[in-house]
């Protein structure tokens, strides 16, 4: 179109939109004009199609609009008159170059659906499969071409008129990207390209199903894919058992962060209309025509600043969100923090049914554009998407928190990410500048790749650094990290009391037979250095129940994350108390705890009860041997009933091997909660034998 046509285009555009553009710049939502959003709306309506679209594109953006604007924006509906069906015959006979009873043996006349851009047939294939054809308007493609150029010739107008404004609303960046994405979806081939890409994707998500396109009758302006039939959100509710309704949460869960953290491709527009429910518990998503891609980089930040959320670490979340963000002139740093501090405190304390993850990401994105830091576009489709898709959940589990539902999902998506960097070498690059100058080097300053062998050699030369002549790196790391967690309860002792029990330890080990398991020669070595501990404390003037107390803290200490990974690796895989605690003793009991050196025994106790006994135990033999039994009880038995409270459950064992019983009897409860006085009794029972 030429410069004469844009110029008229863009006069009717402004005239239709002088007076909400005026209103916006005046606009209060608490004492303005409370019908100027709807207003709005309607005259993009008017305008068309790619208006339509337009108004769809700003309802993700905070950024440009107020927020009363944005949420009307999100309920602009598409609905049209219908294209007449002599019009469809001609466009669907055209695009496939053969006549409509040819391509389809049915095709029904009347439309399912009607849009600005076009509208739904359900019609059937030879072979009996019923379809959904998709058929595009008449005219879209040189319509489009006006409006665009027309916006284009307005930005470049506004650039000389209000060059300041427009640099702080981003908005040459979102026209261009709405320019791409418009264009984009008149060509129907590309989003059955995208259909095929999230099938891909989502090919692990057993409950997840995407429509499949007919490549044999997909054109740029016809898309023929899967006819979908199923519930509405509306009626999952009272058509659906709770069992069903649970498993569709968690299918959808793992489908969301899916696209939203792992794989960056995501679905733009999930709304109610655009996913259907089977009673088989499986969900199809609908409409891909509007989606969103995130980079690498930004799927690093999100996943980071989504752990840190989710532990509950503002500033480490602020730091990942904020970094994502260009500072226009006149930002202000202190207002950006204490306001998202003051969301996240919002976020944390509110109960279940007001708690959204999502909406406060969004919220904390508006709050950086108030305080004049601006987001890529991408990230911000990316927060509104997620608030439209995370209301789903609402719908489905009102009392669910998406921060506690994605947890282990972060934590899945973050080892996976970890496991396939190399995270050694980075480390290489960063721990230096961290112990010397309390802070990390930017990224810009961390090398992508790197001499391996360089970087083993100065680390060895690091150790070979501070470990005494004669000493093999092995016992001066352990060394290191033993006086590290004794000196807590050890005092300006420490160094001497480690030097006696290490001299005590060598005599003990001279006469230590080698367990037959890795995990075994481990614990029974540990058990020597308990005991040449124990001797040392005593022989300085320490009582037996001091020197008991001394080593349980100092044991509990390391006992305490030694207790993390099982229990964090049980959590991303159930959210189940039972299931949780029977992975996590399962995995202790197999490492350091596995046979053949240990002895398991399954007992049957009931569906809140993990139950076993262990009829075999090396390091109560080692104690045993050496009339030493009481301190095991005091320090090694006793660091399991506090590891139960960690894992959310509480321990009975009233027997022990090493208290004169020829089994110890590990009943871990996972609910109902027990009597502290009971397991206390037990506890102590278990101590006296």
């Amino acid at each position: 179109m030429n410069r004469t046509g844009n110029l008229l285009r863009l006069a009717r555009i402004a005239t239709v939109l002088a007076k909400d553009v005026w209103t916006l710049r005046r606009y209060d939502p608490a004492s303005g004009d409370t019908g100027a959003p709807d207003r709005f709306a309607q005259n993009l309506l008017a305008l068309g199609p790619v208006f339509v679209k337009l108004g769809q594109i700003l309802s993700t953006r905070p950024d440009i609009l107020p927020e009363s604007y944005v949420a009307r924006l999100a309920e602009l509906q598409e609905h049209a008159s219908q294209v007449d069906f002599a019009t469809v015959r001609r466009i669907v006979e055209d695009e496939l170059a053969t006549p409509l009873e040819a391509a389809f043996a049915s095709f029904e006349a009347e439309p399912v659906a009607a849009a600005s851009l076009a509208q739904v047939h359900k019609a059937s294939l030879e072979d009996g499969t019923a379809v959904a054809v998709k058929v595009q308007r008449p005219g879209l493609e040189p319509l489009f071409h006006r409006d665009l150029d027309a916006l284009d010739l307005g930005l470049r107008i506004a650039r000389t008129v209000l060059p300041r404004r427009l640099r702080r609303t981003n908005l040459p960046a979102f026209l261009s990207e709405f320019r791409r994405y418009s264009l984009a979806e008149l060509d129907f081939r590309a989003e059955a390209a995208v259909m095929d890409r999230f099938r891909g994707n989502l090919a692990g998500q057993d409950r997840i199903r995407i429509p499949r396109p007919y490549r044999d009758h997909v054109t740029a302006r016809v898309l023929t894919m899967d006819w979908v039939d199923g519930l509405r959100l509306s009626e999952v509710s009272t058509a659906l058992p709770e069992q069903t309704r649970s498993a569709l949460v968690e299918a959808l869960v793992s489908m969301l962060l899916k696209m939203f953290v792992s794989d960056g491709l995501f679905h733009a527009d999930l709304h109610p209309g655009n996913i259907v429910f089977h009673a088989d518990g499986t969900v199809t998503l609908l409409d891909f025509g509007m989606y969103g891609e995130l980079s690498a980089a930004q799927r690093d930040r999100f996943v980071l600043y989504w752990m840190a959320v989710a532990q509950r670490q503002t500033r480490r979340a602020y730091h990942h969100f904020s970094a994502q963000t260009e500072a226009l002139p006149g930002a202000d740093h202190a207002l950006f923090r204490q306001r998202f501090e003051g969301l996240a405190a919002k976020f944390y304390a509110a109960p279940s049914r007001e708690a959204s993850l999502a909406r406060t990401y969004l919220a904390m994105m508006r709050a950086g554009y108030r305080a004049g830091f601006v987001f890529p576009a991408s990230l911000m489709l990316h927060a509104k998407a997620l608030t439209t898709a995370e209301a789903l959940l609402f719908v489905l589990a009102p009392d669910a928190r998406f921060d506690d539902l994605s947890r282990p999902f972060i934590a899945r998506e973050v080892a996976a990410r970890l496991a396939a960097s190399d995270p050694l070498g980075r480390l290489s690059q960063v721990l230096p500048e961290l112990l010397l100058t309390g802070a990390l080097p930017p990224a810009e300053a961390i090398d992508e790749t790197w001499d391996a062998t360089a970087t083993q050699k100065m680390g060895r030369g690091l150790l070979e650094a501070v470990i005494p002549s004669g000493e093999g790196i092995g016992r001066a790391a352990l060394t290191m990290l033993f006086s590290h967690v004794a000196r807590r309860h050890l005092g300006n002792e420490t160094d001497a009391i480690l030097s006696d029990t290490w001299a005590g330890y060598d005599r003990l080990e001279r006469d230590l037979p080698l367990a037959p398991n890795t995990g075994a020669i481990l614990t029974t070595h540990l058990a020597a250095l308990t005991l040449a501990l124990h001797r040392t404390l005593v022989a300085r003037g320490r009582s037996e129940a001091q020197s008991h107390e001394v080593i349980h803290a100092i044991g509990w200490d390391i006992y305490d994350r030694m207790a993390d990974p099982p229990f964090e690796i049980a959590r991303a895989l159930t959210s189940d108390p039972a299931k949780r605690m029977r992975i996590a003793t399962g995995l202790f009991r197999h490492f350091p705890f596995g046979p053949p050196a240990y002895g398991w025994r399954d007992v049957e106790a009931g569906g809140n009860v993990v139950a076993f006994d262990c009829t075999k135990c090396p390091v109560a033999a080692f104690f045993a041997a050496h009339e030493s039994s009481a301190l095991c009880t005091a320090t090694w038995c006793a660091l399991d009933f506090p590891v139960a409270e960690k894992w959310g459950g509480q321990l009975v064992r009233p027997k022990t091997i090493a208290g004169g019983h020829d089994h110890c009897d590990f009943r871990w409860h996972t609910a109902p909660v027990l009597d502290k006085d009971k397991i206390g009794e037990a506890a102590e029972h278990a101590g006296q034998g």
